[in-house]
């Protein structure tokens, strides 16, 4: 098996497009066309992100002979489409509890003597919600190798959590009620389409 039909199977396995895989690696999509059809091949450089993109060792994207037994021990990194949509879900979830949490507050003021204990349960059941959305957005760190990085990730998170907190604790003292949402939304909109891509190495998939 050639080093083209290497990159096109695995391409294949993984159900990434051409389009997505020059847009990692910052090539055309025709670069990757003619790698896959054997017209040209790539550079060190290239193989080396294509590796990553791939989630394999480099011997095995250039060694399509490499024994199955051998694969197997290699650490493989998560699909690069699954991680993103990891990330994607936990930030909106995130955001949708946050939101839950404040309306549960807002109902709890609000309610007679009666409902409070209804409401209650809903804000501490929110607030379980929440805290477990938080949780597994900090998990999704552990999927980039850079450690350099992976710090500057949780510095950039902790001050969006610090942010959407303070919009929350704003949106409950002064009730702003939807326009409240509607900022925690915005913000977690630009967090995860904006800030992601561009400081946090977290390319998202379409």
């Amino acid at each position: 098996m050639s080093l083209g039909e290497n990159i096109r199977n695995k391409r294949e396995e993984l159900k990434l497009s051409q389009e997505y895989v020059a847009e990692q690696l910052g090539v055309s999509r025709q670069a990757v066309s003619k790698w896959e059809t054997g017209q040209s091949e790539p550079t060190a450089g290239n193989l080396v992100r294509l590796a990553d993109v791939f989630g394999i060792g480099l011997s095995e994207l250039v060694d399509p002979k490499k024994s199955t037994s051998e694969r197997t021990t290699e650490k493989r990194k998560p699909n690069p489409i699954l991680r993103a949509n990891l990330t994607r879900i936990a930030i909106t979830m995130q955001a949708a509890f946050l939101i839950a949490v404040t309306q549960a507050i807002y109902l709890f003021r609000h309610a007679d003597a009666q409902n409070k204990e209804l409401y209650s349960g809903e804000f501490f059941f929110a607030l379980i919600l929440l805290l477990l959305a938080s949780i597994w957005a900090c998990a999704n760190h552990l999927y980039e190798s850079d450690v350099i990085q992976r710090r500057k990730n949780r510095k950039i998170e902790m001050i969006y959590c610090c942010v959407q907190a303070g919009i929350g604790l704003l949106t409950i003292r002064f009730e702003m009620g939807l326009v409240g949402m509607a900022i925690v939304i915005a913000v977690a909109s630009f967090y995860l389409l904006y800030i992601n891509p561009k400081f946090m190495n977290r390319r998202l998939t379409k």
